[in-house]
């Protein structure tokens, strides 16, 4: 029996009914989920009810996993996970509250970058007025690369950029939000962004333009401030190439915006789509999720 699934007025972000990922599923309809994965990018399931180990047996079906390079935002008992959220016990953070407030793709830094990751909701917060919060944005790189003017996919095709670590870590403390009281980065903010960067590679390079690869489909590989420049170019080419790229991908025709509710599970894919969380909100109101990381097998 096919999947059902509820297509989003985007290219990504479409949802997959009547399937319980706490359950056994057979081969058969993890095949059409998978291929759907493959080839939209973002698929969502709504009203889940996962313990971890039943997370981790879920995104095990699509291959070995990684962890998250912040150990100490690891879940203790099941490492597989990492925990995204503000909410604070004993004095101290259960997990990483900066969910990536710009847009990027996970784990640039890696030569081989994780396929995906899934975000399970266990937490989100929530106005008063039953508005939620922390919504997250997802960009299609590949319909972003379909739709490229001449000129740019001329500019862009078969060119290399290098990642610097240090100009991402920079961009970051510039948008990070500031403690109110203080007008700086709270302490945390700033122990998360010296972390950062010691287990950060100080350059890498990659394609500007990467081949998907389980579709061959072609995606724009990009993150916002994180290049420092394309290989090739003089800088201010390249700096108005980088740009004019920006403002491509992020066009409104290929973003998908979600807004949470829990027991949602959300899987994206890295070389298809960028994403982006919207940090809209702060204790009191509690933002807590599950993510597991799915390896990458090949480069692209």
């Amino acid at each position: 029996m096919s999947i059902d699934i509820r297509f989003a007025d985007a290219p990504l972000g479409h949802e997959i009914r009547g399937v319980d990922l706490s359950q056994s599923i057979e081969d058969a309809t993890f095949a059409e989920i998978e291929a759907a994965y493959d080839r939209y990018g973002v698929i969502v399931f709504r009203d889940q009810t996962l313990t971890p180990d039943q997370q981790i047996a879920f995104s095990k079906r699509f291959g070995p996993l990684d962890r998250y390079v912040l150990e100490r935002y690891n879940l203790v008992t099941h490492p597989d996970i990492f925990v995204v959220s503000n909410v604070i016990e004993n004095g101290k953070p259960i997990g990483l509250a900066d969910a990536g407030r710009y847009w990027h793709t996970d784990m640039w830094v890696k030569p081989i970058p994780p396929r995906g990751s899934m975000l399970y909701a266990l937490e989100v917060p929530v106005r008063d007025d039953g508005e939620p919060l922390g919504d997250t944005y997802f960009s299609s790189m590949s319909a972003a690369y379909d739709a490229l003017p001449d000129w740019l996919r001329e500019r862009i095709e078969g060119r290399k950029a290098v990642y610097s670590a240090r100009k991402n870590v920079e961009y970051r403390i510039a948008n990070a939000p500031v403690d109110p009281a203080t007008g700086e980065l709270s302490e945390e903010a700033k122990e998360g962004m010296r972390e950062r960067l010691a287990n950060m590679t100080p350059e890498i390079t990659h394609a500007l333009v990467k081949h998907h690869p389980r579709t061959g489909r072609k995606c724009i590989y990009y993150s916002e401030g994180a290049i420092s420049h394309i290989i090739g170019l003089d800088e201010k080419t390249s700096d108005e190439t980088l740009e004019a790229l920006r403002q491509h991908v992020l066009q409104p025709r290929f973003i998908y915006r979600h807004r949470w509710r829990i027991g949602d599970l959300v899987m994206w894919d890295n070389c298809s789509c960028i994403h982006k969380a919207t940090g809209d909100f702060d204790l009191p109101l509690r933002r807590r999720m599950h993510r597991t990381t799915l390896s990458a097998s090949v480069a692209v």
